[in-house]
């Protein structure tokens, strides 16, 4: 698509000229009237008689700026048939999305009706095994609530892609058949929509572009669905473009004998540090060919099997408990998110843990016990604080820090920046894992806080440490 600026600034039609080239794909921008060009961004401002004269005579589409909000500028882009009009200061990408539709419109006028038939799909297409590809590219559109899927399938139909898409909502996602074999363009697209969806709607977005092209239609589709699975792995908030087609890695879900031992082992010592390095190994390590999803979630239940055991050895099966049991089944079961799931289970199991010590103890464990296992099995969240743990605990904030900080003689906060830089420390001498994945891994979010914090209590910053130089902490 060719388009031409008529500006008498030339540093805001330089400035047009990034925005349309780096949002837009396949764009060549012009500074002349006098240029060939699909479209015209026109500066209302120089508006003369003989520039309204020329724009009928081309019968040109063109979208006009204006700085003069006033009656007679909407007059004359109404009289000169403008497809918009932009008062500034605008939103760069409101012209945009008006470049895109027009775009859209140009390129529906130039293909013929019965192309367009041959290219339109529907709903029983894609499970009819006789129904050959046509030159479509489809693409899954998934949302973490089921609720939102009207209101993403509708934005999705008012969205202006450049050849057109076909829009198909399902239960658990929304399929886009994009009228183009062009994957790459797909993408580009697909990631434009999503800046879109994001900055109109809170809610996560995860688009796949399979561009892993079958024969039959029923089997390009089915490819498309398994790839929404990679959600259960990689989390909500992405957008991929996916050429190879998905394929399990084997996994036995259920724990062998010697996990089984190693786990009562772990409970009867109310070892929480081991469990979390346990639990954090075993499902939050997977890298591609990841195991089945179903079978990660046979392979949790085989983990709350054992803390089930425990409980009931440890007499802890009241209806509170037996309520929460059941609960956290529940999350194994159905949650998207093997992240969430994992953390969840480890964290009912940390509970249990702590129970158990205050019902060694007669039901009055110290406060401070049960606070340190929390922050052992949480210590890797940056966003977990004391504000988290007194939710866990169903505690005032200010009373959990009183307490925690009478009986341990300690602060929350610095007990729990002792455990991360511990956990920092263990990480750099025993890994070579870089520095901002040790900061990630022990709870720090951003190697930068990272490095300033450690500093601050170390004495030397991170790479000082790994490099050898502890002599300068004595």
């Amino acid at each position: 698509m060719e388009i031409a600026v008529i500006s008498q600034n030339e540093l805001e039609a330089q400035g047009l000229k990034w925005v349309m080239e780096s949002h837009m794909n396949g764009v060549s921008v012009s500074f002349s009237k006098d240029a060939r060009a699909d479209c015209l961004v026109v500066d209302m401002d120089m508006w003369t008689d003989d520039l309204e004269k020329e724009l009928n005579q081309r019968n040109i589409s063109w979208v006009g700026l204006s700085s003069d909000r006033t009656f007679m500028t909407a007059y004359r882009a109404l009289k000169g048939k403008a497809a918009d009009l932009l008062f500034r200061p605008f939103d760069p990408l409101l012209l945009v999305k008006q470049l895109q539709q027009i775009r859209f419109q140009l390129r529906n006028e130039k293909t013929s009706e019965g192309s367009l038939k041959q290219t339109l799909l529907r709903y029983e297409d894609f499970f009819d095994a006789e129904v050959l590809t046509p030159a479509v590219t489809l693409a899954a559109f998934v949302l973490p609530d089921k609720a939102g899927y009207p209101l993403l399938s509708k934005q999705l139909k008012n969205y202006p892609f450049h050849k057109g898409a076909e829009i198909f909502a399902f239960s658990d996602f929304v399929l886009a058949a994009f009228l183009t074999d062009d994957e790459q363009a797909c993408i580009e697209e697909s990631r434009m929509f999503y800046e879109s969806w994001k900055r109109e709607n809170r809610e996560d977005l995860s688009i796949f572009v399979n561009a892993n092209r079958q024969l039959r239609l029923k089997d390009y589709y089915q490819g498309t669905r398994d790839m929404t699975s990679l959600i259960f792995y990689e989390g909500y908030d992405i957008t991929v473009i996916e050429y190879e087609p998905i394929g399990w890695q084997p996994l036995d879900p259920f724990l062998t004998p010697v996990e089984q031992r190693e786990w009562i082992e772990m409970l009867e010592r109310k070892d929480t540090r081991a469990i979390h390095a346990w639990m954090q190994h075993e499902f939050l390590s997977y890298s591609r060919p990841y195991p089945d999803p179903e079978m990660i979630r046979v392979r949790l239940t085989s983990v709350l099997a054992q803390a089930r055991r425990y409980m009931k050895s440890v007499h802890l099966q009241d209806e509170q408990w037996e309520q929460r049991y059941h609960e956290i089944f529940e999350v194994i079961v159905k949650d998207p998110v093997v992240y969430k799931i994992a953390q969840s289970t480890l964290n009912f199991i940390v509970n249990v843990v702590s129970a158990a010590v205050k019902h060694a103890e007669s039901g009055e464990s110290p406060a401070s016990e049960e606070i340190r296992a929390l922050m052992e099995a949480n210590y890797w969240n940056p966003d977990w604080n004391l504000s988290a743990c007194a939710e866990q605990l169903r505690m005032n904030k200010s009373t959990l820090s009183r307490r925690f900080q009478k009986q341990s003689g300690r602060k929350f906060s610095d007990l729990l920046m002792q455990i991360r830089i511990r956990e920092a420390n263990r990480l750099m001498k025993e890994t070579d894992i870089p520095l901002d994945e040790v900061a990630r891994l022990s709870g720090f979010g951003n190697a930068s806080y990272f490095s300033a914090v450690y500093k601050k209590r170390e004495k030397l910053t991170p790479s000082q440490y790994r490099q050898g130089e502890l002599h300068t902490m004595d």
